[in-house]
């Protein structure tokens, strides 16, 4: 959810042998037959890994297109679509970015930092992506809180910021803060990050952690909304670690980190750092934009990708016609996708999703969203 109004991510084009005590040494036949025998096994045991390593590449776990093909239900068509095309392939990425999404260290250490971690605040139920405030209800606060109170929303991501424009949330939040606590819905401060400079991008956002009006209330936890290359992002592995690293330590100890992903496709897998975020985050809210793809497929595939880090996957969907982004798509059908987005994710178990944006969300997104409540309910 970057500087444009909207913003296309390129989803369509766009996770012995034991001797026996009273065993006698055999003869010399017996010993040459016995051999033959440990070969014969060791050879069917090289030929097991071979063919386990060549269907989890190596990891011992299924590649993301494996996925495709075996946990989803999807026709022939349109999976080249599913696995979804950067520009630059996948084997154009080191080998150590290749394989480290798969790796099982990395989701032992996630699942480790789970339990290490104090309690924190997680949203649960269904939220609503801000971008523009002024294009949002024309910035009317209590305009703003009727609409997400009437449709049953929990949580408002607003945008505080990027590297491109610094922070610019002070407005919006002595605005929106006092209302949203009284009606008791959430605020999450989301910031676009290039992370050419990490830790510049992870102080503006514990900046908006820490901005409070004058009665003390304070945003409920951020959301970084890491993106790929081809979005303007210097998302190496150094990068993301230094600016999750440096963002985890200038927040208060009880703010969450809610790291906003692209969805993994079958082209990012191995060149996204996934585990990287997952093991300095507390949720992993996916970018399950669909377009011309399949919105169950996408929204599937990005859940059970994710879940092997160990954290929970809260899946951000298409709220709006993907021909704002491309003026040569067809028109997306909403009152069907967005529902399916929604049952998908709660088949799956999530227990919050949301929608991307409040300003471009037409009327079909909007009861989309009052139906989905009943799915997600707040705890």
């Amino acid at each position: 959810m970057p500087r444009r109004t909207q913003l296309f991510r390129r989803s369509l084009d766009t996770p012995a042998h034991r001797s026996d005590p009273g065993s006698v040494v055999p003869p010399a036949a017996t010993r040459a037959v016995a051999l033959l025998a440990v070969g014969a096994v060791g050879m069917l045991a090289l030929a097991a890994t071979t063919a386990g390593e060549r269907l989890s590449g190596g990891s011992g776990q299924l590649r993301l297109a494996d996925l495709t093909r075996t946990a989803i239900s999807t026709p022939a068509h349109l999976r080249a679509d599913i696995a979804g095309r950067d520009p630059a392939p996948a084997a154009a990425a080191p080998a150590r970015h290749r394989a480290e999404p798969a790796r099982r260290p990395a989701a032992r250490h996630a699942s480790a930092h789970v339990h290490s971690t104090p309690h924190r605040w997680l949203p649960t139920g269904t939220g609503m992506w801000i971008y523009q405030w002024d294009h949002t209800n024309g910035g009317r606060t209590n305009a703003v809180i009727k609409r997400a109170k009437t449709v049953g929303l929990t949580h408002l991501f607003v945008r505080t910021g990027s590297t491109h424009d610094g922070f610019t949330g002070a407005g919006v939040l002595r605005a929106i803060l006092p209302a949203a606590h009284k009606a008791h819905v959430a605020v999450i401060a989301w910031d676009f990050p290039e992370l050419t400079h990490p830790i510049a991008d992870a102080k503006r956002l514990a900046h908006a952690a820490k901005f409070g009006t004058r009665d003390g209330l304070r945003v409920s936890a951020v959301a970084p909304d890491i993106e790929t290359p081809a979005e303007g992002t210097s998302s190496t592995t150094g990068a993301v670690r230094l600016y999750l690293i440096t963002l985890r330590k200038l927040l208060p100890k009880s703010v969450p980190i809610l790291a906003t992903v692209p969805w993994p496709s079958a082209a990012r897998v191995g060149r996204f750092p996934y585990p990287v975020v997952a093991g300095h985050s507390d949720a992993l809210l996916p970018m399950a934009y669909w377009y011309n793809n399949s919105p169950s497929a996408v929204t599937a595939a990005s859940v059970q990708f994710l879940r092997r880090y160990h954290r929970p996957v809260m899946p951000v969907g298409q709220g709006y016609d993907g021909r704002l982004d491309v003026p040569s798509l067809p028109h997306n059908n909403l009152a069907k996708q967005v529902p399916a987005f929604f049952a998908t994710a709660h088949r799956l178990g999530a227990r919050a999703v949301s929608l991307w944006s409040w300003q471009s969300a037409p009327a079909a997104t909007w009861r989309a969203l009052r139906s989905a409540s009943r799915l997600f309910p707040a705890h």
